[in-house]
């Protein structure tokens, strides 16, 4: 068996030179109380011995919490990926280490994920946060700490979390609006309407599109699935036998737009001539079935950098009467032409709106 090999600490290095720890310590942090020629003797040391700061107990020693918890639904998701890029990237040029965890939409393991986040000294949380609601008096007792909670994409409605998000119901309202100029309108919605405020938002919006267009709102349009290619594949197939009549599906994200898309092919639909798909997030897998597609780009890596901006400069407090506010990031609608090479901005939405208010009840 390999023996275990000790890590190296300041005293190791000190015993070597003959000095004390308060002089490696202060040689490491470029102190000019030490001398250049000392500096140079223990970094050498140093690195020959494989020494590495402990940065967490630094922190606690100086009372400076340089750890951001970061909880992702999921990473293969490229919004995902890129939210978690912007995230990452203003973090460390702020000087702060985002831990970054993924929760795979599970409320289980979302709450383990807080669970560990909770022994870290941490100046903040941002979370993008599964569905349901069972996790929130977890996070409130970070609020309750002074640890400022920001939400990410998704809101967390009845609650003191401020959030950054796009206008997930005038996006969609848009969405529908063009697919309806298109000559659509037998439109499909596939995904949850409730739950997480993104599926809430989405589904008004389509809702009012279509009463403003004077179309009914048939029941059997609302395709419920999760957010998984496969089950949403399944649900479109299963309705497409049950001889479903459409020109449209409005998918609320990559996964279920990639799943319908499958379903269409399979039964021999030509997309976008035939059936016209549209989803949230600007996602790469969407590109995968090889059709044109219209989209909803929420520009990810602006809203992880602003959101660490928001956390930064947060009063986020449970104060008494104070309320919940949203941050708008702006989003673009856009026809995504496969094999031209030219896609189209549709619409655009107002970027850096205003704050405004919710929970004003």
């Amino acid at each position: 068996m390999k023996r275990k090999l000790k890590k190296a600490t300041l005293k190791d290095i000190a015993a070597l030179l003959d000095v004390t720890t308060a002089t490696v310590s202060k040689a490491l942090k470029d102190s000019p109380d030490i001398s250049c020629k000392m500096k140079k003797k223990v970094r050498r040391i140093a690195e020959q011995v494989g020494y590495r700061p402990n940065i967490l107990a630094r922190s606690l020693v100086k009372g400076h919490q340089i750890f951001i918890g970061v909880i992702i639904p999921d990473l293969k998701i490229s919004f995902f990926s890129e939210l978690t890029r912007g995230i990452y990237e203003q973090a460390r040029t702020k000087g702060y280490l985002p831990i970054i965890l993924v929760n795979d939409d599970n409320k289980n393991i979302e709450r383990e994920n807080i669970d560990f986040l909770s022994s870290f000294p941490l100046s903040g949380l941002l979370i993008d946060p599964a569905p349901g609601n069972d996790n929130i008096p977890m996070l409130e007792k970070f609020h309750d700490q002074g640890i400022s909670v920001i939400t990410v994409d998704r809101i967390l409605e009845g609650t003191l979390f401020d959030g950054i998000c796009i206008d997930d119901e005038q996006a969609a309202f848009e969405l529908v609006n063009y697919m309806i100029k298109q000559g659509r309108r037998r439109i499909i919605y596939m995904g949850p309407n409730r739950g997480i405020s993104v599926a809430k938002g989405r589904f008004a919006g389509y809702s009012k599109a279509l009463k403003a267009n004077g179309i009914d709102f048939n029941p059997k349009w609302h395709l419920s699935c999760d957010v998984h290619a496969g089950q949403a594949e399944d649900v479109l197939t299963k309705a497409i036998d049950n001889k479903i009549q459409l020109d449209a599906v409005l998918c609320v994200g990559g996964l279920i737009a990639f799943g319908a898309g499958r379903a269409l092919l399979t039964h021999n639909y030509r997309i976008p001539e035939e059936v016209m798909i549209a989803e949230f997030g600007d996602n790469d897998i969407v590109s995968r079935l090889g059709v044109s597609f219209v989209t909803v780009n929420q520009s990810p890596y602006e809203m992880g950098k602003r959101a660490i901006d928001l956390l930064l400069t947060s009063e986020n407090k449970r104060k008494s009467g104070k309320k919940q506010q949203r941050f708008i990031i702006g989003s673009k609608i856009i026809l995504r032409q496969t094999g031209i090479g030219h896609d189209i901005v549709i619409y655009e939405g107002e970027n850096g709106k205003n704050v405004f208010k919710i929970n004003d009840d």
